[in-house]
């Protein structure tokens, strides 16, 4: 029966008469005389699916584990015995789903193991059960079912979890092809679907996700037949993670170029992947952008391929053997809210897609205009450390351009111009516990100060702009006093 609460389970009432078949030899007392287990494995007769309608609040499906299919579409004051014509006695109903798109489409996976029978069983009704059609074609033998479930975006896009592996079918069931990719042999018991991800829970070998399957609700016989293909990607989360771009390739590229435009249509960023000249160690963790590494390249291989930007501008000018504290300037300011797009090109083929860049919907008193200023600030101190360390790099390659001068003339322009390299950049520092023992100099406390501000998500405060004015005054000094001092040795710089 079904059983009916309004109380938060304070009290129960039945709604239903026996959905069962109800069969008497199913209905012995479990266990049987001999030992009175309470195991109850050979009991039958029970309502073993229920999906009340997302559409309808009086509409609810019922389906029993010995082969019977019935709904109410008055909230439990009538219901009708709906099982498929060729759905055998003792068939177990183990999931029913309905369309989350279609008011009286439904999906049902059952299953007969039990009686030593393993074929599939899946049927799909468009009429609230009137007529049912069964849709097992390219569902290997063996591969008894246990869920299906519809893609909450794209309309009979079904994903099947069976005995063995997971399955899709892109045509309403019609069709099924294979989903296994790396999962390993097991039960599907139960999958959901989310905003983005298809997630399983396997009998024994716990929970695996598929991430991202914008390529699967936008695949089409045309793609498959396309040698190049930029998906759409979905929206990302401004200081959640990254912006997934993925792409299909239909043979091996020399060169793949990804690059990320502003809503003016403007590059802010540019990568390229080639092919890769050997296999890195498998222990080897990749870089990771999030915290200064290299950042990852767009891969090059015929199929599916993903790429990820980390929703930042470029970083700040770096020189080798920087060592800063609090800060790290080779990664760039954090993008505001807005519209973007990515462009992939292949060859003399290009492809165009939007992306959108989304506030955290988590933060609460914050705007996109504090956002955009925060950016704008974020920008404004990454350009004043790159013209910093741009000056420490240039002060370095005069030094190492008069190594050979032995003369008073030079050294003390060496001095003087090594003077300002040490108030831009402290120059002992040799590794990283250095700063512990030698003050930070000019750049080290910009990249601390933007750092500070992109500290989480919010309008830079008063003391920020305070800060950065005086760190753009000392610099400009800096700056000044180092193009004087070029100026005046120009024979020295020019030889």
């Amino acid at each position: 029966h079904v059983w009916l609460t309004e109380n938060d389970g304070q009290s129960w009432r039945k709604i239903s008469p026996d959905l069962t078949l109800a069969d008497p030899e199913t209905l012995g007392e479990t266990g049987g005389l001999l030992t009175m287990d309470m195991n109850g494995p050979e009991i039958y007769a029970t309502v073993f699916a229920l999906t009340p309608s997302r559409h309808d609040p009086n509409t609810i499906w019922a389906g029993s584990d010995d082969g019977r299919l019935h709904i109410t579409r008055d909230h439990g004051e009538s219901w009708e015995e709906i099982t498929p014509p060729d759905m055998p006695h003792y068939t177990r109903v183990s999931i029913i789903e309905e369309s989350k798109q279609t008011p009286g489409t439904a999906y049902v996976a059952a299953n007969r193991y039990q009686m030593d029978d393993r074929a599939p069983y899946v049927w799909r009704t468009t009429d609230y059960g009137e007529r049912w059609t069964k849709i097992v074609d390219g569902i290997a033998d063996g591969h008894f079912a246990r869920v299906v479930r519809e893609d909450p975006v794209r309309p009979g896009l079904l994903y099947l979890g069976t005995e063995h592996t997971a399955y899709v079918s892109f045509d309403a069931g019609d069709h099924w092809e294979s989903l296994t990719l790396n999962l390993p042999d097991t039960p599907i018991r139960d999958l959901v679907t989310t905003e983005n991800d298809v997630v399983l829970g396997t009998h024994g070998r716990g929970f695996w996700i598929l991430d991202d399957v914008q390529p699967l609700r936008q695949w089409s016989a045309e793609l498959a037949a396309a040698d190049v293909h930029l998906f759409r990607p979905r929206g990302a989360t401004r200081g959640v993670g990254s912006a997934s771009i993925q792409y299909w390739l239909a043979e091996d590229q020399e060169e793949v170029t990804v690059e990320i435009l502003d809503d003016a249509g403007e590059v802010i960023r540019s990568y390229v992947g080639v092919p890769e000249e050997e296999e890195e160690e498998e222990d080897a963790p990749p870089p990771n952008p999030f915290f200064g590494g290299a950042e990852p390249e767009p891969t090059v291989k015929a199929g599916l391929n993903r790429f990820s930007w980390n929703i930042r501008y470029p970083g700040a000018t770096t020189f080798e053997g920087m060592i800063i504290w609090s800060g790290r300037p080779q990664r760039g300011p954090k993008a505001p809210p807005g519209s973007y797009q990515v462009r992939l090109t292949v060859g003399d083929e290009s492809q165009t897609q939007p992306l959108e860049v989304r506030m955290d919907p988590r933060l609460v008193g914050v705007t996109v205009a504090d956002l955009d200023q925060q950016w704008e600030l974020a920008m404004r101190i990454r350009d004043a450390t790159s013209e910093a360390n741009e000056a420490v790099i240039r002060i370095r390659e005069i030094k190492t351009s008069l190594e050979d001068r032995e003369d008073d003339l030079a050294r003390g322009f060496v001095a003087a111009i090594s003077e300002i390299e040490e108030d831009l950049y402290q120059v002992r520092n040799q590794s990283g516990q250095d700063p512990l023992n030698f003050p930070i100099k000019l750049n080290n406390r910009l990249a601390s100060l933007r750092r500070s501000i992109e500290n989480g998500d919010a309008r830079p405060t008063d003391g920020a702009y305070y800060v950065f004015e005086e760190l753009s005054l000392e610099l400009e000094e800096l700056l000044t006093k180092l193009e004087e001092l070029i100026r005046q040795n120009r024979a020295l710089v020019n030889e």
